[in-house]
Formats: structure tokens, C-alpha cells, sequence
């Protein structure tokens, strides 16, 4: 499970750097709004997940689980 963990915290770290448009979305319906996010918060947002993700990933990797 560790091992997926670091892998999807890897491609959304990808997102991050390379993603170009990013839309608000509603966190309760998951339906994506028309409006444009702005760049940088989108790309913060992605990497710090993938970030979190990986240090996840690593703690279950070293602990066995």
C-alpha cells in the first residue's frame, strides 16, 4: 500500500509542475465549476498533496504496513 502511495504522490507532483489550467471545483459534489483557478495556487495545492502522499507512503513503506 506504501508503494502506491508514493507513486500517486509522484504523478500529482508531475500535475503540479506541469499543469497549466486549473478549475474550482466543489469538494462536497465533486462538480467542477467554470471558473478558472489561478496558476499558482493550483500547482501549490498539487504539489503539497503529492508531498504528503509520498511522506505517507514512505512511513507505511518503513513501518511494515
Amino acid at each position: 500500500m506504501g508503494i502506491l502511495f508514493v507513486i500517486s504522490g509522484g504523478l500529482a507532483i508531475v500535475v503540479g509542475v506541469l499543469g497549466k489550467d486549473f478549475y474550482v471545483a466543489d469538494v462536497i459534489t465533486l462538480a467542477p465549476y467554470k471558473k478558472k483557478s489561478s496558476k499558482w495556487s493550483g500547482k501549490l495545492v498539487f504539489i503539497v498533496v503529492g508531498l504528503g502522499f509520498i511522506a505517507l507512503g514512505i512511513k507505511l513503506l518503513v513501518s511494515g504496513g
